[in-house]
């Protein structure tokens, strides 16, 4: 299995030097490099992100991802990687066994220190509880310390996120099962998908493209229209009784000062 290591705010010419035989270069003219490595189903690969203390591994990886800009950007390296990779290197597996695998491979990330993140919008809720929310309202963190029974885990929709932050990066890990395979006593087909964005280029999100020059003057004010509606879902959940989860800490905001 050929192994890779990656990196947020790595030049993408280096990452590229790094692994001459598997990265190929996409030049755009808009003036943005796509890095793009694949692998052969048969033959998957292994990715390594690096991070301090809270780099981990993610095997029977198929394809890796990812883009520098070029312009006023381009001191930042690569800002983001989006990773594909099963489950298990087989196609087809068990549903029950895709849900322990999945948590197994939640729990890594944990275990490695990464914390949950919850969109600033929504309500600070855990456990079963985000789950049961998810469920009903489109919740966009699942809470990874939570294990699904196997009804709830058929419940779970594709492209149904588990946000996570740690030390200024920031993750989105989620599953495709197909469509097709959703029979729970017959075995499916899963694909995991892994999101990785700088801090910048996470909250550069919240502004939109068309603002992504004066993202950090425009960012406090888009910030300022979600608090208002955490707060609201959180006082409806409490009135149903809900737990909310007092203790919870958004991620710190960047440095707003112009460079």
């Amino acid at each position: 299995m050929s192994k890779i290591s990656i990196k947020i705010g790595e030049q993408g010419t280096a990452f590229a030097q790094r692994y001459p035989a598997l990265v190929k270069i996409q030049h755009q003219p808009a003036g943005v490099n796509f890095y793009d490595v694949d692998w052969k189903q048969a033959t998957p690969g292994s990715v390594t992100i690096e991070h301090g203390k809270y780099s981990f591994v993610i095997e029977n990886v198929m394809s890796v991802m990812a883009g520098q800009d070029l312009g006023d950007e381009a001191n930042e390296g690569l800002t983001e990687f989006s990773i594909n990779a099963g489950i298990t290197a087989p196609d087809r597996i068990p549903h029950d066994e895709a849900r322990l695998k999945m948590y197994a491979i939640l729990q890594q990330i944990v275990q490695a220190g990464w914390q949950m993140n919850i969109t600033r919008s929504m309500p600070r809720l855990r456990g079963k509880d985000a789950l049961d929310y998810q469920l009903v309202d489109d919740y966009t963190s699942l809470d990874a310390s939570y294990v699904p029974t196997f009804e709830e885990w058929m419940k779970i929709d594709s492209r149904t996120d588990w946000r996570f932050y740690a030390d200024h990066i920031f993750l989105t890990v989620n599953f495709t099962r197909e469509s097709s395979l959703t029979d729970p006593t017959k075995p499916g087909a899963y694909l995991i998908s892994f999101n990785l964005k700088s801090e910048n280029e996470f909250y550069r999100g919240y502004v939109g493209g068309e603002h992504r020059k004066e993202w950090k003057a425009r960012l406090p004010a888009e910030l300022a229209k979600l608090a208002p509606l955490r707060a609201a879902a959180e006082a409806k959940l409490r009135a149903q009784g809900v737990k909310i989860d007092e203790t919870y800490q958004d991620p710190p905001l960047p440095d707003l000062r112009s460079n």
